[in-house]
């Protein structure tokens, strides 16, 4: 028998791959209903993978070790894997979906491989623990509605993801129970997820999405991303800011400074938005105010928001306003910097950075050094990845080595 303890992506997968092998296979699932985080994965489309597997998608303790457990279950083998069991995929700028780009059909497929495989699922259950038989085994305890039980198996595969979405049932209970079995766990923090500012009027520009390119500067350290941003009442947002958090929040818990800086009109260079603002000066725009001249290049809230920073009065007259402060204003707008103080819940995280180290596992087979029989997958090791299907990718890969493994074993 093997115990899977979680019903997610690759705790699905692990069943599915130790079924194939023939073993007997058990999951147990906390929630209700399998596969809940993977259902509002990809805004419910469900990213599966990308194209672009440059290493750089893939963050983590061992690039070693990230390449190698990649290379065991490949992007194409992933896309053969849904295909075979009726989940054809489309590509849309090298982003793949399933075809109908519903994660519902996704769970729905996996779910019914599982059931021809026989698997059992036990839902609405707590493992409470895990211990080790003086025969090899292990024993898994779990609570359900009509009371404690208890499950023996062979080999058991940690498959219950981290904290991250803990609104969709998620929590640390896995960290929490490998650190009790004597696994290691590093420091682990939100990822994929927006950034707290420092700035007391940031209520002003809420709301407001734009194109940018962003720098973050965390000490000597610094990192780079463009796309669009949303400015938000407690900070800054969208997928260019989340593909840089997991820096952030390594950073701020060193108690490094962090400074984010944003270019809000990339195509400009300062020179040419210096003279543009002062084109704007005379002219046809000689008897307008301030924010009725320099309008139209960036939205209006901020423009109301970087006036005030580059020392020009909102009703100021066009005319008033000299080149020296066309050129402080273009300043601003080329490198609105501010201090980032932390990052938002893991409420509002899509992945958890940090975890098992992957010096803990074999990257051959997932199972924990010093622990036979015992497999850790997907979000409980220190891999994030990008947007862009990244994460699920590590979660089917893992899950797929773990339960071959096992179900081999």
């Amino acid at each position: 028998m093997i115990a899977v303890i979680g019903c997610g992506a690759s705790g699905m997968l692990a069943a599915i791959s130790a079924a194939r092998m023939g073993a007997r296979v058990t999951v147990i699932e906390h929630n209700d209903k399998p596969g809940r985080k993977l259902l509002a994965t990809g805004n419910g489309k469900c990213n599966l993978t990308n194209d672009d597997q440059s290493e750089d998608n893939f963050r983590g303790s061992d690039r070693n070790a990230i390449r190698a457990i990649l290379a065991a279950f490949t992007k194409d083998e992933e896309l053969r894997f849904f295909e075979e069991i009726g989940i054809p995929v489309r590509a849309k700028k090298g982003y793949y979906y399933p075809r109908s780009e519903q994660a519902s059909s996704v769970v729905d497929a996996l779910t019914a491989e599982m059931e021809r495989l026989r698997i059992r699922v036990l839902l609405g259950c707590d493992v409470t623990a895990v211990t080790a038989t003086e025969s090899g085994g292990y024993t898994v305890s779990y609570k359900t509605t009509n009371g404690d039980a208890k499950l023996s198996a062979e080999r058991v595969v940690f498959a219950c993801g981290g904290p991250a979405g803990d609104r969709l049932g998620q929590s640390d209970f896995g960290f929490r129970m490998l650190r009790k079995i004597g696994i290691p766990v590093s420091p682990y923090m939100p990822a994929l997820v927006p950034l707290t500012l420092d700035c007391g009027n940031l209520k002003e520009i809420a709301g407001v999405r734009m194109p940018a390119e962003i720098t973050l500067s965390c000490g000597s350290d610094s990192y780079r991303e463009s796309g669009e941003i949303v400015w938000t009442e407690y900070g800054i947002s969208g997928i260019p800011v989340m593909q840089l958090s997991r820096f952030a929040a390594s950073a701020l818990r060193e108690k490094t400074e962090v400074i984010i800086t944003v270019d809000c009109a990339p195509e400009y260079s300062r020179e040419e938005l210096t003279d543009e603002l002062t084109r704007r000066t005379g002219g046809l725009f000689v008897n307008r105010d301030a924010m009725s001249a320099f309008a139209g290049i960036i939205p209006g809230k901020l423009l109301k928001f970087t006036l005030a920073r580059a020392g020009i009065p909102e009703r100021a007259k066009s005319s008033d306003v000299t080149k020296k402060q066309c050129a402080a204003l273009a300043d601003v707008w080329k490198a609105l910097t501010l201090p980032v103080t932390g990052t938002r819940p893991f409420a509002n995280a899509q992945v958890t950075c940090g975890g098992i180290p992957l010096s803990a596992i074999d990257h051959a087979t997932c199972e924990a050094i010093g622990h036979p029989g015992l497999y850790i997958t997907g979000e409980l090791l220190d891999m994030d990845g990008n947007c862009g299907g990244y994460n699920l990718q590590w979660a089917f890969a893992t899950g797929v080595i773990a339960g071959r493994a096992a179900g081999k074993a």
